[in-house]
């Protein structure tokens, strides 16, 4: 029944109308993560934007995003500060030679990027997406995925960062908490039209 779900929401993601896009890339000795993200309404109040992602690491531990958010300034245009409010699902398959950890999520979450204006080409920020209990489903009672990151802007079309990230999941029925990832990484964020 997730797969159905699962392919039905990817399939209704893929018709809707892409205008821009993004890709970003960032890994570090452990880890590799890429995300295609793509704007659906570009341009109007309250850009929404669509994701979908794809992360691994040497531990065997796979996730698989696909989600939507809204984004929009919410600062002066002096100080810009965007915010986005959005939802992505989760997909979680780890390997860990005693029994395979497989979970699907779904993660309500919060974005802000700041460009502060003493420095030109600056981005800062950071978002975070929680998937509690009740939207949670196999070996996991929640997920969460935080990130934060700091970004300068080499030419118009293309960001490099450093970037921090935790991962985890709750075990179902309780137990100690699975770091799926921690740490730092490096990345390419790559505009175009």
């Amino acid at each position: 029944m997730r797969r159905i779900a699962l392919a039905g929401l990817l399939s209704g993601l893929a018709a809707l109308p892409v205008q821009a896009g993004q890709l970003d890339l960032n890994l570090n000795d452990d880890a590799a993560y890429a995300q295609f993200g793509w704007a659906i309404n570009q341009d109007q109040p309250g850009d929404l934007n669509g994701e979908a992602g794809l992360y691994y690491t040497t531990d065997d531990v796979y996730v698989g995003n696909v989600g939507l958010m809204v984004v929009g300034e919410t600062g002066s245009s002096d100080n810009p500060l965007e915010a986005g409010v959005g939802v992505k699902a989760l997909g979680v398959h780890m390997d860990d030679n005693r029994d395979d950890f497989d979970s699907v999520g779904l993660a309500p979450g919060l974005a802000l990027r700041y460009y502060p204006a003493a420095v030109n080409r600056l981005v800062v920020g950071g978002r975070v997406h929680y998937a509690p209990n009740v939207v949670s489903f196999g070996d996991a009672d929640s997920l969460l995925e935080a990130q934060a990151r700091v970004e300068y802007q080499i030419i118009p079309q293309a960001f490099a960062y450093l970037g921090y990230r935790h991962m985890e999941a709750e075990p179902e029925g309780g137990g100690k908490d699975i770091t799926l990832d921690e740490g730092g990484h490096l990345g390419v964020r790559i505009l175009f039209q």
